[in-house]
């Protein structure tokens, strides 16, 4: 990363600091930075970053509801079965104790993964941030650039349409002279054969 990169990032860290970012691919203004949707392929590849952060989220929620009524359901099972002695009663309390410590361990491992997100999906939404500050910036800039250009395009326009209506106006005060002078000289016959197109030189 270049060192004005950097400093701009180091910059928009500082101003975030203590700030509560919305998740900015959640966020309807987020998405009305991009003109037509146009977004620079790191921005894109930082959104789909965050979509799966989010996704896993949600995925381990439920997975753990899921494996939680699965442990319920063993738990009451070997509570059912503590008064079978049988060979069989035992091999079955047996396989739900071992499905127990099974479903445990995987509530647990869900439950140390879901922990970790929220600091993913913290990490990557600063990181999309930065990245999207930078690009607006950038726009903002090249736009104050495209605006003054413009502007200067716009005025030198409007000078040549002044110049050509003060022209039109020449002209036609011109023609209007030219043709009273040659309707006095010639008289109204020689002008209306003019006028029709039926006379030219």
């Amino acid at each position: 990363m270049k060192k004005q990169d950097n400093s701009f990032e180091m910059a928009v860290r500082s101003a975030l600091k203590g700030r509560e970012i919305p998740i900015l691919v959640l966020d309807a203004r987020w998405h009305t930075l991009f003109p037509k949707g146009e977004k620079p392929a790191d921005i894109v590849a930082l959104e789909e970053q965050l979509n799966d952060h989010l996704k896993k989220q949600g995925h381990l929620v439920n997975e753990i509801k899921d494996l939680k009524k699965a442990k319920k359901k063993l738990m009451d099972g070997i509570v059912a079965g503590m008064e079978g002695t049988s060979s069989r009663a035992n091999k079955k309390k047996e396989n739900q104790q071992r499905l127990l410590l099974e479903t445990n361990e995987r509530i647990q491992q869900d439950s140390d993964e879901l922990m970790e997100i929220p600091y993913q999906i913290k990490d990557t939404n600063e990181k999309l941030m930065i990245i999207g500050a930078k690009y607006c910036f950038e726009r903002l800039s090249n736009g104050d650039q495209m605006v003054q250009e413009l502007t200067d395009e716009i005025h030198a326009l409007q000078a040549e349409l002044t110049d050509k209506k003060e022209f039109r106006e020449n002209l036609e005060e011109s023609m209007d002279s030219a043709y009273s002078l040659m309707h006095g000289l010639l008289g109204h016959d020689i002008m209306n054969l003019f006028d029709k197109g039926k006379f030219h030189p």
